[in-house]
């Protein structure tokens, strides 16, 4: 164990306690200068050598701040805090891997510390790796209510809890998202305007991604007699043909990855944009930001992000009846919009590879597939072992899974083990493109759903397939997606709401053939009919939402919540 250093002499006492001082009042250079003098006396005093490290830490000087902490950290090695500081400065300066490790050290001396989970629940959750699970959640939750520093939003996504999801994403759109002097723009004109109305859609994932896949039929189907749209890249040029799919099918792109928040919103405003549309929330790449200084005079949040921006500058959050009823409200700080079947656009012309047989994709010949191809970062501890009982309760069956990042696999053949599962039943498959995707999922006989963040993209490409869902329900928007889209096809009754009933339905439906044909046959009936791949029918439908806002906007009525009538 290190020891704590000797008390300072009284004048260096003294020369501490007016460093700190000064420090506190943001003076870091006069707090280093006094640090430096403590250490030139006492070169080995840990204390003194971390408060430099925070001071230059806060002069942007992380790699000096970096040296400091390993200084310190040789004297005491043991020391949480140190190991913490340590993990920012790393972070500042996005060297992720070190900012991890340092991260895993501090919070296996000391759980309670407030940015543990911010830093430490994705990297582990996106290779199931679930030490610490439980008290990196709870350590998520006082973020959220205010009794530890702010957690990252889509963190809180994996805790049901709707009125959570709200405080935590209010704390951080406060600490995080508001400029400190907010562009004016001159919305007037736009009020008055009887032309088209012109939409913008802003994403920084109009490329491979679920969401171009999702979206681009839509954009393709909007009337261009009655819209005009514009599409805002605030993300990278992969150069692939998703991407030039997007490019096609608006009136406009406009590719502003490299610009500041600032100019993206003048950019956005100089177009006289009657409608933003934010398409990532609080996901990876975002930009809101640029939302806050209000760039167009309705703002509306929809598809890439499932829950509440906590932002007062979105009018608008794009819905349905089942993922997002208006006794959600309170929940929200946008007003709902519900669209008449499922908010989810879906292209139905997406390609399909010729079908690979069962051996190519590594799966037993004769075996029952469960298939969850989800993100890894969506199973927890819990649902892998709904996971193991259901396997345990089906002998001749095997869990379908994605390859997931280094270490992932090797991670969850563990958890198998230490549920009693061989962990030979888990076939992981690896990433291809989507058309081959889509071939391959047609030789899963069951999807199992995870809880509490469903599947979503993953949900609609296995029922456009023809493979039946077992999912879970509970009181958030991402844990009602799956439930959204089986409705459209006929099978919303394999929606289920309790872990126990989770695993029956899945076990039953796997024991019992005829039971299974039936679902089948009755998904394969509901498709060809079913709102969940009309695009067109789609496109007028959130054609007619946004008429309602603008319409609305012109009358220089506030946002309101609504429902569209179906068509």
């Amino acid at each position: 164990m290190s020891q704590p250093p000797p008390p300072l002499p009284p004048a260096l006492a003294k020369l501490l306690y007016d460093g700190y001082q000064h420090q506190l009042r943001g003076q870091y250079e006069d707090a280093a200068r006094a640090y430096r003098k403590i250490l030139k006396t006492a070169p080995d005093h840990a204390d003194v050598i971390q408060l430099l490290g925070i001071c230059r830490a806060r002069q942007g000087r992380e790699l000096e701040a970096i040296e400091l902490y390993r200084k310190a950290l040789t004297r005491r090695p043991d020391d949480a805090k140190l190991h913490y500081n340590l993990a920012l400065a790393y972070g500042a300066l996005k060297r992720e891997a070190e900012e991890v490790a340092a991260m895993g050290e501090a919070f296996a001396r000391d759980p309670s510390l407030p940015l543990a989970a911010n830093v430490l629940f994705p990297a582990r959750r996106g290779t199931c790796d679930w030490r610490g699970h439980d008290r990196l959640l709870e350590n998520l939750r006082l973020g959220a209510i205010g009794q530890s520093a702010p957690s990252i939003p889509f963190l809180t996504l994996y805790l049901d809890d709707p009125a959570m999801h709200l405080a935590g994403a209010r704390r951080w759109v406060e600490a995080e998202k508001q400029p400190a002097r907010p562009l004016v723009f001159d919305h007037a004109p736009r009020r008055t305007s009887t032309g088209p109305i012109r939409v913008a859609y802003v994403s920084a994932d109009f490329r491979i991604h679920p969401t171009t896949h999702l979206i681009a039929g839509l954009l393709e189907r909007h009337d261009r007699s009655r819209f005009e749209i514009t599409a805002v890249s605030i993300g990278p040029d992969d150069g692939s043909p998703e991407r030039a799919r997007v490019k096609g099918a608006v009136d406009r792109f406009v590719d502003v990855e490299k610009a500041s928040t600032e100019d993206i919103a003048r950019q956005i405003a100089g177009l006289g944009i009657d409608i933003a549309v934010d398409l990532m929330g609080h996901t990876q790449g975002e930009r809101m930001a640029l939302f806050a200084h209000r760039p167009a005079p309705v703002q509306v949040g929809f598809l890439g992000y499932p829950g509440t921006s906590g932002a007062s500058f979105f009018d608008y959050v794009i819905g349905d009846p089942v993922v997002l009823p208006f006794a959600d409200a309170p929940f929200y700080s946008e007003k709902i919009v519900q669209l008449p079947h499922c908010y989810q656009p879906n292209d139905p012309d997406l390609p399909v590879a010729e079908p690979p047989g069962r051996a190519a994709c590594g799966l037993p010949e004769d075996a029952f597939v469960f298939v969850s191809f989800n993100a890894a970062w969506k199973l927890d501890p819990d649902t892998f072992s709904s996971f193991a009982r259901i396997l345990a309760a089906v002998p001749e069956s095997v869990l379908w899974l994605l390859e997931g990042r280094a270490g992932t696999d090797d991670n969850l053949r563990r958890e198998a083990v230490r549920r009693g599962l061989d962990p030979s039943r888990l076939v992981f498959a690896p990433r291809v493109p989507l058309k081959e995707h889509l071939a391959r999922i047609g030789h899963a006989d069951l999807f199992l759903d995870t809880f509490p963040y469903t599947a979503h993209t993953t949900a609609s490409d296995a029922l456009r397939r023809g493979v039946p869902i077992v999912t879970r329900t509970g009181r958030s928007f991402a844990s009602r997606v799956a439930d959204s889209l089986m409705r459209q096809v006929g099978v919303g009754d394999l929606a289920t709401t309790t872990p126990a009933a989770f695993e029956a339905l899945a076990i039953s439906l796997a024991r019992d053939p005829a039971a299974l044909a039936e679902v089948r046959a009755r998904l394969q009936a509901g498709l060809p009919a079913s709102p969940l791949f009309a695009v067109d029918l789609y496109a007028r439908h959130i054609e007619s939402a946004y008429e309602t806002m603008a319409t609305r906007m012109r009358a220089g009525a506030p946002p309101e919540a609504f429902a569209v009538a179906a068509l």
